[in-house]
């Protein structure tokens, strides 16, 4: 691990018992009960308190988002523990999320609960989602098959824009480096009691700079920038103490340029959406909800002189999900998911377009004072690959009031994409390719043992796990196959404490991801990794500093091409007006490091951020 991390590690850690006064001392024990009191929605698709959840999860609330003057979703999921990214560029290019160890298409990725992405690719475009409008993110680290299916192998990240408590309605400007600037605005009308809507609207832009400045390729010397609009809804309305009818979605025009590392198109047109309608039904102990979406993930590729080409994907979903309180400790959950993905390739025609999934889910849950119990089954039927049944069991033990022991084990699948089953044959330089029909789902087995404390000046979660993977999907020349195996173990340690008015997050991840075939480290994964969050808040002031340790990776399965270790700093600041305004400025990478995280992609320089927010 890198010296520099564990110097600031260790010296946040010991000025903390040096800043305390006695007064000060209860200040992290008050916020770690209000944090615990916080209600998520994700781990088993009900609300539950945050301290009831077993799983590790993260929450970054509108308030966060706006302090550290986020751009991008990847750019707030890089700070949290258990996750890497790997980005061919800036803000809008390509991005690879790993969470554990496992790529982007063993993420889950939802908005308000709702499936999105791509199946050709098998994963959501993060680069593309939109971030204002965001009320909230909740991260779920580890495998959540048996609640969601194909794709929550390795994580969830659900993001949230239901706003119904009148949050107040603003208009947003910023400008920087690279040409960016963002206009924006939400309008906030209404209240959960008599209903509520909310609509926002951004325009964001950059010229870019040249992210594959090492390329032969003449047409790749110019700078690779971005445009994209979109509009956010969420509406609701009680009908009576029993019914409640809401809607939400979003529609985003999305254009980026790009290098491409092969001849070929250089530009790309997005035309994203999401829109769900959903009836809940809350009647004494029982809660049941139905939603009807559809979505779409469509992109146009051309340049170059290359002809244009579409790819979409279309899809239908209906979601009935029911919990039944027993009592105040013990609750049942249940329900139906079924989606229909249907995929246009303008050009080249799959051998098939098509696919649906049905899936019965089933789950407990049981929480009293000393011992917390999850327990989820879900069987999927689906029309490409068949009949996969996944189930999770999770415990957690408070062996005294400040210490708890949590273990998990569970199993997981990813579904093989279309391009990876139905791509026609092709055949070039490279020699021919095709899809494989044949192929079958990747499976996964994962379990997990962690010990967590809340204590009056620290709280803490250390947790190991190992997830076995077999029949991996891979390459043997011509299509694709399940050949693979791959073992990835880690460990995980998190920390948050105050010191005085700062308060910290810091976390330490250790990954040892393998391909078992070969002996090889999984592409892209750091052995090491630390971050350090800290943010301060003065009268009309809060600071933020972001700190972020990347080990050495590899770029290439062989382990030939070495991607060096680069630690990365970022600063923000808001002062906050009492007439509603505030005014921000943010510094990233502050130190100018020169890094990369895929390797011919140069990364952002020193960058300057300025905006402006006025709330009505």
């Amino acid at each position: 691990m890198n010296k520099s991390f564990l110097a600031i590690a260790v010296a946040a850690s010991l000025s903390s018992y040096a800043s305390f006064s006695l007064a000060e001392a209860t200040n992290p024990s008050e916020q770690s009960k209000l944090a615990n009191e916080t209600m998520v929605v994700t781990a088993n698709r009900v609300e539950q308190q945050l301290k009831d959840v077993l799983a590790p999860i993260e929450v970054v609330d509108r308030e966060q988002i706006d302090a550290i003057q986020a751009k991008s979703v990847s750019e707030i999921l890089r700070r949290l523990p258990g996750v890497q990214i790997a980005n061919q560029g800036g803000i809008g290019q390509n991005t690879e999320l790993y969470i554990r160890g496992r790529s982007s298409k063993n993420t889950l990725v939802l908005i308000n609960g709702v499936r999105i992405g791509s199946a050709t690719t098998g994963a959501a475009n993060l680069s593309a989602i939109p971030l204002d409008g965001v009320q909230r993110i909740e991260i779920i680290r580890g495998a959540r098959a048996a609640v969601y299916g194909s794709d929550a192998v390795s994580g969830v990240v659900n993001i949230i824009t239901t706003n119904k408590n009148g949050s107040p309605s603003r208009v947003k400007a910023g400008a920087g480096s690279f040409g960016s600037y963002n206009l924006g605005g939400t309008l906030s009308l209404g209240d959960a009691e008599n209903g509520w809507l909310n609509l926002t609207a951004t325009h964001q832009s950059s010229n870019g700079y040249n992210v594959q400045p090492t390329s032969t390729n003449p047409i790749d010397a110019d700078d690779d920038g971005y445009t994209s609009q979109y509009l956010v809804l969420d509406m609701g309305k009680r009908l009576d103490q029993n019914w409640q009818l809401k809607a939400n979605g979003y529609y985003q025009k999305h254009n980026i340029e790009f290098d491409n590392p092969w001849t070929g198109v250089d530009k790309s047109d997005s035309d994203l959406y999401s829109f769900s309608v959903a009836g809940d039904y809350m009647r004494n102990n029982f809660d049941s909800s139905l939603t009807l979406t559809t979505n779409q993930d469509k992109a146009k590729s051309y340049g170059q002189g290359s002809p244009e080409g579409t790819i979409s994907t279309n899809r239908v979903a209906v979601n009935w999900n029911n919990n039944v309180k027993i009592n105040d400790e013990l609750s049942f959950l249940g329900g139906i998911d079924w989606y229909k993905d249907k995929v246009d390739n303008t050009t080249k025609a799959m051998t098939k377009d098509t696919r649906d999934n049905g899936a019965l889910f089933l789950g407990a849950l049981y929480n009293q004072e000393r011992l917390s119990i999850e327990a989820n089954v879900r069987h999927d039927d689906n029309s490409a690959y068949g009949n996969y049944t996944t189930y999770q069991l999770g415990g957690g033990v408070n062996v005294t009031e400040q210490l708890k022991v949590v273990a998990m084990h569970g199993t997981a699948f990813k579904a093989p994409t279309f391009n990876e089953l139905y791509w026609p044959k092709e055949c070039g330089p490279w020699g021919c390719y095709e899809g494989n029909p044949n192929l079958v789902p990747e499976e996964s087995a994962t379990s997990e043992i962690a010990l967590e404390g809340e204590f009056a000046l620290l709280g803490f979660r250390l947790g190991a796990y190992r997830s076995n993977v077999d029949k991996m999907i891979a390459s043997n020349g011509s299509t694709n196959v399940n050949i693979n195996k791959a073992k990835i173990e880690g460990i995980e340690l998190v920390t948050r404490f105050d010191t005085g008015a700062i308060e910290h997050e810091v976390s330490y991840d250790y990954l040892d991801a393998k391909d078992e075939s070969t002996g090889k480290d999984l592409v892209r994964r750091a052995r090491n990794s630390g971050k350090w969050n800290a943010s301060y808040n003065i009268a009309s002031w809060r600071f933020e500093l972001s700190y972020l340790y990347q080990g050495k990776r590899y770029n290439d399965a062989a382990n030939t091409q070495v991607l060096d270790p680069y630690s990365l700093v970022d600063i923000a600041g808001t002062y906050y007006f009492d007439n509603g305004l505030s005014l921000g400025a943010k510094v990233g990478n502050l130190f100018n490091e020169e890094y990369e995280t895929v390797s011919g992609y140069k990364t952002p320089e020193r960058n300057y951020y300025v905006n402006a927010m006025y709330q009505f």
